[in-house]
């Protein structure tokens, strides 16, 4: 088996401040720390109600949530909206375990600018798809 070369921090996603909502415990240990390898600063809630608090409750600007779709407590893209509520710019990039058919059918009118990526991924599929999502908050890239 070949082993994935670590992915090197850009200026893209450095010192970002990250919303990480996973459930499963495991899944969000990993995350955690790809996401502080990134060097950025990461806030993790297991329920999408935790989450939206957290948001809600915080002053400084959240760049970037990455949220199972299948979340207890508040599905993925009913969190999104109310982080958003509080912080307008925030990026979203949705997880799931499910397919992404599935997942698109369910809530292709929640999905709008966020990206989806399937689970399991690996670090450089994270990484990858954190550039996508910031590149379109930003205005660069295809959207």
């Amino acid at each position: 088996m070949e082993q994935e070369k670590p992915a090197r921090p850009t200026g893209v996603i450095q010192n970002l401040s990250v919303l990480l909502v996973e459930d499963d415990p495991g899944v969000a240990a990993v995350a955690e720390i790809w996401l502080r390898k990134l060097h950025c600063d990461v806030t993790v809630a297991s329920d999408g109600r935790e989450a939206a608090r957290i948001a809600a409750q915080r002053k400084a600007p959240l760049d970037l949530l990455v949220a199972d779709v299948m979340l207890p407590g508040m599905r993925g893209p009913a969190l999104a909206g109310a982080v958003r509520r509080h912080h307008h710019e925030t990026a979203v990039l949705f997880t799931s375990g499910h397919s992404p058919e599935l997942v698109s059918e369910l809530f292709a009118a929640h999905l709008d600018s966020a990206l989806l990526i399937k689970k399991p991924y690996t670090r450089n599929q994270l990484q990858a798809a954190m550039q996508v999502v910031l590149a379109r908050k930003n205005g660069v890239g295809p959207s």
